[in-house]
């Protein structure tokens, strides 16, 4: 769960002292996702996709400046481990990604190995949502 600050400044008094004032700011950490990255690699290549899709790295005759064809929302979904029930969504606001992690592959190992990757998103604000949705909690 990415942390949050409120910036503030210091306000002088006649005791010497001074007042900490919070600004009108809210800042948000990056968020750091790591995920198993499926046998096709649909999952990390649906990331880069977007990505370069953001990058515009292939069209130099358009570029599209509305913000809602590359930000999204994202939901993040938290379950209870004890009954692997929903009990806590994150919803993400104007969410993109900006750092997608690369694969390694081996060749030397007989064994199937697990491959993960790590993506960190950028956005605008997050809201904690109690009530997962009933789709999720019928799934048990």
């Amino acid at each position: 769960m990415p942390g949050c600050t409120v910036p503030d400044v210091n306000q002088p008094t006649i005791l010497g002292t001074t007042i900490p004032v919070p600004t009108m700011q809210f800042n948000y950490e990056t968020l750091n996702v790591e995920f198993i990255v499926d046998s096709n690699l649909d999952n990390w290549k649906a990331i880069y996709s977007w990505m370069r899709n953001l990058a515009n790295i292939e069209n130099d005759e358009e570029f599209n400046l509305d913000y809602q064809d590359w930000h999204h929302q994202a939901t993040l979904t938290l379950y209870d481990p004890s009954n692997q029930c929903p009990v806590l969504n994150v919803r993400f606001y104007y969410i993109v990604p900006v750092k997608l992690s690369g694969l390694v592959f081996q060749v030397d190992s007989a064994d199937a190995l697990i491959q993960k990757a790590t993506c960190q998103f950028k956005y605008s604000y997050y809201d904690l949502c109690p009530d997962a949705p009933a789709d999720l909690k019928n799934q048990n």
